[in-house]
């Protein structure tokens, strides 16, 4: 990556870090994580519900999940959410949520519907636990990871593809490799049942063409390992080598247009103002690197591919709410033709500092400089947080300098303080500010964080008409396993708005909020989970078939946890001669079942939760269903995948072997016919 061309001195770009010291609550220099979940896809009635919010709202594309966030796929409704290792598919009538998301663990509660996880890479201090209602599942590997749970909380399904998985339970924990399946059952006493996996279903093959879609992506090659959300540049923009500044990502947008213009902000915690755009390519650009006016048409300039001698090491890339300078406050906006106080910004240039508003530790701060644009001199990088975290000698004053982009086109945004704090689209409250009138910024205080206070909408802003469908009570709430303890949920908007009325736009210190208040107060409901007892290791026995569905009884199977093989067949005779047909298309089936068949290709519908003791992917105990009651007939050609050639085992009741019987008298031998025409001339002449 080359210098920064065209960006200011950084005795001038000093001033951009600068902002109220005053802090309402002591904060103490906990950094934020360094990654979110991207939710890049969204197809059907798809809600979230923030931490701390209470509410749900439509889902907004490039929105940013962390920790306490949720989310609900409706009927017919997918999403899908990239973090910088992994991906996550929810299909229809699924619940979803974080327990914990930080810098190298994930810990995702599921409890109802399905969804399937493609771990992408594993560093040593990385981990993933998905936290199902009857035991934890602890990813080994990179591998790809399906995943279905039944809406009364009776039974979930692990499918373990490529990868490695370890299942935590009632006192118990097994290993499920690659090529296996796990049904499991109960709480206090685990019950499991381990097969092979069943064939991919309509929502798998989904998955799978949505991984060789990203497989051809062309812009990882341009970027420092880690951004999230690069996977849809390759569709809306193309990359050109630009001197000055290397590989430069140009997006096929209209003319006049600017960056953090089309979109909204919105209050997440711990970074407070976050950019949310509304392009499907929006949220790299947003959240790393610079952008830059060249050539008359705006490029955005990712961070260098090589990281400084003595910077952090390769891949440390971290997320940002929004790399943009604020201005505003006193009588900003008087004269813009807004009506009344209004705030603004200006995307950053490659090479200017970003100073965020939260508090953070001094290598934080390096590191999301450095690993984010090329920085000269990376001992102004240290003066600037000496100035501005440490000593706070450094206040709003005015600042007489432009900004690199503050001469482009457009690159200058202002709207009123009340819209920006209800998070309303810039769009519907936002101007460019005219060239002529860019003078009036020079007067104006920036800032790290516009000098505006939150208001709830804020949590869940959105323009959208789509409605915001709610999961059932049951799914959210759920109970589930968890091995490793979650972090306490988090504090709710309403115990923070006084302190967040006062720091004016500021993220404030939660745990002082959580210490001061009582937990009732202090925070959001927390959904329950119980912490899996102490484990000891069992090896569970792989079925050559799959094996039959356990009953439906949460906290007392009806088969004791490894059960053995002979009585997972009920006592009865199968019913081999007059099988139960099941139409293998019902239009009714909820997409959050799994089917009771393998599902075939044709077929992704799962099955009637009227029958809920057939668990997903495990065939039933009487042959495969056809068109008509009769039995299958036993051709190696007509066996679906992943079952075996001939019926398994058919219990009919043994017959005793017959007693045996005298051989009865050997009858004559039949005369020929010339001995028996000589008989006939005798009986005549007698």
């Amino acid at each position: 990556m080359a210098t920064n061309k065209g960006t200011r001195p950084l005795k001038h770009l000093l001033l951009a870090a600068t902002f109220s010291s005053l802090f309402v609550l002591a904060a103490i220099a906990q950094d934020p994580p360094t990654r979110v979940a991207d939710l890049n896809y969204v197809t059907g009635n798809v809600s979230i519900q923030p931490a701390g919010a209470g509410d749900w709202a439509p889902a907004d594309v490039n929105r940013p999940f962390t920790t306490g966030d949720n989310l609900w796929a409706d009927v017919d409704a997918r999403a899908e959410l990239h973090l910088n290792n992994a991906t996550m598919r929810v299909g229809p009538q699924s619940s979803i949520g974080f327990l914990d998301l930080g810098d190298t663990f994930a810990q995702i509660r599921f409890t109802q519907g399905e969804f399937v996880l493609r771990v992408r890479h594993m560093g040593d201090d990385d981990s993933f636990e998905v936290d199902t209602p009857n035991a934890a599942v602890t990813i080994l590997r990179e591998g790809e990871y399906r995943f279905n749970a039944d809406p009364d909380a009776t039974t979930s399904w692990v499918v373990v593809r490529h990868g490695e998985a370890e299942i935590t339970g009632g006192g118990q924990a097994f290993t499920l490799r690659a090529g296996n399946s796990a049904q499991l059952s109960g709480t206090d006493q685990l019950a499991y049942d381990v097969g092979t996996v069943p064939p991919p279903d309509g929502f798998e093959t989904w998955t799978e063409d949505r991984d060789a879609h990203e497989a051809r992506s062309l812009s990882a090659r341009y970027l420092p390992p880690g951004v999230i959300g690069y996977e849809e540049l390759d569709s809306y923009g193309n990359w050109r080598d630009t001197p000055g500044y290397g590989a430069v990502w140009y997006p096929s947008v209209a003319a006049g247009w600017a960056p953090y213009h089309d979109g909204h902000w919105a209050w997440i915690d711990p970074w407070g103002w976050t950019w949310v755009d509304d392009a499907p390519w929006g949220f790299a650009p947003s959240h790393y690197g610079r952008w830059a006016y060249v050539n008359g048409g705006w490029g955005w300039v990712p961070g260098p591919m090589a990281i400084v001698a003595g910077g952090p090491a390769l891949g440390a890339v971290v997320y940002a709410p929004a790399l943009v300078a604020f201005f505003g406050g006193g009588g900003f906006g008087a004269s813009l033709s807004i009506g009344g106080p209004a705030v603004g910004w200006v995307p950053l240039g490659p090479g200017e500092v970003y100073a965020p508003s939260y508090q953070i530790s001094q290598n934080y701060f390096r590191t999301i400089n450095v690993s984010n644009t090329t920085i000269v001199n990376t001992v102004n990088i240290t003066n600037v947080y000496t100035n501005v975290y440490v000593n706070k000698t450094v206040t709003n004053v005015t600042v007489n300098q432009h900004f690199a982009n503050m001469a482009a086109p457009n690159a200058v945004t202002a709207m009123p303080q009340n819209s920006f704090a209800s998070g309303r689209p810039v769009k519907q409250g936002g101007i460019f500010i005219p060239k002529a009138q860019v003078a009036q910024v020079q007067s104006a205080h920036f800032t790290v964080a516009p000098p505006v206070a939150p208001a709830k909408q804020a949590l869940t802003p959105t323009a959208s008409s789509r409605p915001a469908p709610q999961p059932p009570a049951r799914a959210m709430n759920m109970q589930v396993v968890a091995k490793k303890t979650p972090p306490p949920p988090p504090v709710s908007f309403a115990a923070q708005q006084s302190a967040l009325q006062q720091n004016l736009g500021r993220p404030v210190n939660t745990q002082a909020i959580r210490q001061s208040l009582p937990p009732a107060r202090a925070t959001a409901a927390a959904p329950p989970v119980r912490v899996a007892p102490t484990a000891h290791t069992v090896t569970p026995q792989v079925h050559t078939a799959p094996p039959a569905p356990v009953a439906k009884t949460p906290n007392a199977p009806a088969t004791p946890a490894y059960r053995p093989p002979a009585v997972a067949q009920p006592a009865q005779p199968a019913p081999q001669a007059t099988p139960r047909p099941v139409q293998p298309n019902a239009p009714a089936t909820p997409a959050n079942r799994p089917p009771a068949q393998p599902a075939p290709q044709s077929n992704p519908r799962p099955v009637q939760p009227a029958a809920p003791a057939t668990p997903a992917y495990r065939p039933p105990a009487q042959p495969a269903p056809q068109s008509t009651p009769r039995p299958v007939e036993p051709k190696p050609a007509e066996t679906p995948a992943y079952r075996p050639p001939a019926q398994p085992a058919p219990q009919r009741p043994a017959q005793a072997a017959p007693p045996p019987q005298q051989k009865p008298p050997a009858k004559p031998a039949p005369k020929p016919k010339k001995e028996k025409e000589e008989d006939k001339d005798k009986d005549k002449k007698q």
